[in-house]
């Protein structure tokens, strides 16, 4: 079983092996791992496969691959094999980050204070000068607890003699811890019993002591400590990352535009008014977060939040400017740093690098180029790595002419053979699963607190994306494991992030912290979804009429077909209207599509605030086997019909998690208004078509379309007719699917914001609401003047809602008014 499990598991001569020992042999720690893995079936590990498929998939975990053909939208890939690493090998990691974090803080603290370490030549002045990293804007800035380095991540590989060397330093605004969470979910889900035997060490009391240090030196004043999430949005490539952080932390997650800088301090744009925002963790570049003083071009900053920085009136994780640590060429000096600022030697050690702007450097470089990558200093200019053994004469000529133009920018590090790792992947012939080799390196992540640095217990482990790559990253098609770092006794696995006391004075309102950009895309949602459901049930219509007149390629422009062309889904214009209408039920820029695209977009800038469950759905939604196959190749309208049946049901369930999954606070309530506006617009577009084209048409259409005619029938024993029918969709205030419900469910939403923030939309409302009360029932007749006069003023109070609830809470136009509220 053994040798057809790792039947394509080959170790290489020269490079560590994390599975087998130097005999073939499974590494102690890798013994129950491998005997349990050969315990399953042959089928059970390839179920095990696709239930992390299918589990990443429903979730949503994403990584954005710019102009990756997949989408940008790209699923997260996870090996489902974790990389073991035992206690002792961990402890020494351990010791060594932490240690390494501590020193960098330390040379961030006099960068961007004394400089002494500059004056002394201890570091070349060109190493952070040279740098883009180094922001003299952020000179002598004072960040709460003397903490420049909040949050580290080091990049690290062990080479073929086991030991493990640290590759780079991420500084600025590191990524991979969110990540590193959500593959130790997955995994641990995947191999419970293992995960238990084992006694994997747990991840949730580093993320605990990460907020609790965040909420501790959160500058004080202004009520309780206000933390968030600073993202530059849903096109960042680890936006999930930072949804999936915010959501586990508990902290808002927001965007440059949701904040502002007044009197020195940082304040958010709630619904409530500006609150102040006492720490951020910061999870975009330095020179985008102040479009004042860093970058001009900037849409994603924050105004004026360098000088909150130097005043220290905001915690930022990590603080502005420690990006310039990246530097390649700074890993040359930490030895002597580290003796000179912690009187010890460093205990875990860089790969070997020689900075190009020294003569002797460059020199003893060039002589052993054959086992040296050459690289830019800054990671940010856009030069690629190059292995010295892989350039031809001419290529060196053309390297060193580069270099000696400016060797101040370039360095040269040691080419390890990293070790390898076991993958587990499916074989595109018949063999089933199989383990093969591939290149793996291992981030870890540490993060200050009052005791030391506290570094997470395991870490995100990278693997190439194919067996022959050198190079590991997830931009290039790499793939992701869960680390497990085994402990000798068992652990304690009752801690948890919501085990902290909650006193009286800690309790929060349902209204608390609802920044307006995330109640601007809740109210957006809630009209998407609306959108999508009235898309869907229109095109079900006008295709059952089609089908009913045993025509695919023409048909009468009929009220309904009329409707869509009023919503710009159809030319009614053009006589194929069949193969119009099966173009916008599947085509993936077109109608339903273009909707659904719409309202996941909308979902995606809500992911810190949607349930697991809402989510999965949305995904089953877009995923359904008949319309991806649409994409693809075109579909008959009987099986469009089967899709927009599927799309349907789908809706009808999101609307229930609105009714029925969300507490009853402002989120919900903009969503909300924002449904019943969309719908109070649609029905009243609807009857409006209905009654100017079909008033001599048979009115079962209108039912259907309203989703209405088993209410109608069972009042009813007659077949449909105008009377009833407009009773039924305009006036009957007990019909979710009538105007009279959306307006009195719309009336009373606004009249609750009015209560507590003042009125915007409460006058032409109300005087909606009366003139559907006063409305004569003997004008219940497509030929009245009255009815459509009606229809026109309630189109109208619909916009005019939308309008008012867009000025008073997403634009803030008058922030002033705001920051006396917050007073």
């Amino acid at each position: 079983m053994l040798e057809k499990l790792l039947a394509g598991y080959s170790p290489q001569e020269g490079r560590y092996d994390e599975l087998l020992d130097e005999h073939g042999k499974p590494r102690q720690q890798w013994e129950t791992f491998i005997g349990s893995l050969l315990g399953r079936e042959g089928a059970e590990v390839g179920e095990t496969l696709s239930l992390m498929e299918r589990e990443i998939h429903a979730s949503g975990i994403t990584y954005n691959v710019y102009a990756d053909p997949k989408g940008s939208d790209r699923p997260w890939e996870v090996d489902p094999l974790p990389l073991l690493l035992s206690e002792a090998e961990w402890q020494q990691i351990e010791e060594g980050i932490a240690q390494r974090a501590e020193l960098l803080n330390l040379v961030l603290a006099d960068i961007y204070g004394p400089q002494k370490l500059l004056s002394d030549g201890q570091i070349p002045p060109p190493v952070v000068f040279g740098h883009s990293g180094f922001l003299h804007q952020a000179q002598h800035a004072r960040p709460p607890g003397g903490i420049h380095l909040f949050h580290y991540a080091a990049d690290l590989a062990r080479s073929p003699d086991g030991k493990w060397w640290v590759v780079g330093d991420r500084t600025q605004a590191p990524s991979g811890a969110g990540y590193a969470l959500e593959n130790r979910l997955i995994v641990s889900r995947v191999f419970p019993q293992m995960f238990h035997d084992l006694h994997v060490q747990h991840l949730a009391s580093f993320f605990d002591a990460w907020r609790e240090s965040l909420l501790r030196w959160a500058p004080k004043g202004d009520g309780s400590p206000l933390v968030v999430v600073l993202t530059p949005g849903p096109y960042n490539e680890t936006y999930f990352e930072h949804a999936l952080l915010a959501r586990y932390l508990g902290f808002p997650l927001v965007e440059g535009g949701d904040l502002t800088v007044r009197d020195g301090r940082v304040w958010m744009k709630t619904v409530e008014g500006l609150k102040r925002v006492h720490a951020m963790l910061r999870r975009q570049d330095d020179n985008f977060c102040d479009p004042l003083e860093l970058r001009s071009d900037s849409a994603l900053g924050v105004p004026g939040l360098t000088e909150c920085a130097r005043r220290g009136s905001v915690l930022i994780c990590n603080a502005l400017g420690a990006g310039v640590i990246e530097s390649s060429a700074l890993l040359a000096y930490l030895p002597a740093l580290s003796r000179t600022l912690l009187d010890e030697p460093l205990k875990l050690p860089s790969v070997a690098t020689w900075w190009l702007g020294e003569e002797a450097a460059l020199a003893e470089a060039w002589d052993r180029l054959d086992r040296l990558i050459i690289k830019p200093l800054d990671r940010a200019l856009p030069e690629p790595a190059l292995f010295g053994a892989d350039l031809d004469a001419a290529a060196r000529k053309a390297l060193w002419a580069r270099i000696k133009r400016r060797p101040s920018r370039y360095v040269a590090q040691e080419w390890v053979r990293v070790s390898q790792a076991p993958v587990l992947e499916r074989d595109h012939g018949d063999r089933g699963e199989l383990v093969s080799a591939r290149t793996v390196g291992l981030r870890v992540f540490a993060v200050a607190t009052p005791d030391g640095y506290r570094v997470m217990p395991g870490g995100l482990a990278r693997v190439a994306g194919d067996g022959d790559s050198r190079v590991i990253a997830m931009q290039r098609g790499g793939r992701s494991k869960d680390t497990w770092v085994l402990s000798e006794t068992p652990v304690n696995a009752s801690f948890s992030l919501l085990t902290t006391t909650v006193k009286p004075d800690d309790l929060i309102s349902p209204t608390a912290n609802l920044p307006s950009r995330g109640a601007e895309n809740l109210y957006w949602y809630g009209r998407y979804g609306e959108r999508c459901d009235a898309t869907a049930r229109l095109l079900r219509v006008n295709i059952a009429g089609v089908l009913d007149e045993q025509a695919e390629q023409a048909i009468e422009a009929t009220p309904a077909a009329l409707l869509a062309d009023r919503f710009g889904l159809i030319d009614c214009d053009d006589e194929q209207i069949g193969l119009q209408l099966l173009r916008a039920a599947t085509h993936p820029q077109e109608g339903l599509s273009m909707q659904l695209s719409q309202l996941l977009r909308c979902a995606f800038n809500l992911r810190d605030r949607m349930s697991a469950d809402n989510w999965r759905s949305l995904n089953q939604l877009v995923d359904d086997p008949i319309f991806t196959r649409g994409l693809n190749s075109p579909l008959g309208l009987p099986l469009a019909m089967v899709w927009l049946d599927k799309a349907v049901t789908s809706m009808m369930t999101l609307s229930g998690f609105a009714l029925d999954g969300m507490t009853r606070g402002l989120g919900w309530r903009f969503l909300s208004i924002g449904r019943r506006v969309e719908r109070l617009s649609t029905l009243c577009a609807v009857l409006q078509v209905a009654i100017n084209e079909g008033r001599t048409q048979r009115l079962d259409w209108l039912l259907a379309l309203n989703d209405s005619t088993v209410t109608y029938r069972s009042r009813y024993l007659v077949a449909p007719e105008w009377l009833p029918v407009l009773d039924l969709l305009l006036r009957d205030a007990a019909n979710p699917r009538s105007i009279g419900f959306q307006l009195k469910g719309l009336h009373e939403y606004v009249l609750k914001l009015e209560s507590r923030h003042g009125p915007f939309a409460g006058v032409e409302l109300t005087a909606a609401v009366e003139a559907l009360r006063g409305f004569d029932v003997r004008d219940l007749d497509p030929e009245s003047e009255a009815l459509a006069n009606l229809l026109g003023q309630l189109q109208r109070c619909a916009r005019a809602v939308s309008d008012e609830l867009s000025l008073k809470f997403f634009s803030h136009a008058s922030s002033r008014s705001m920051l006396s509220l917050a007073a």
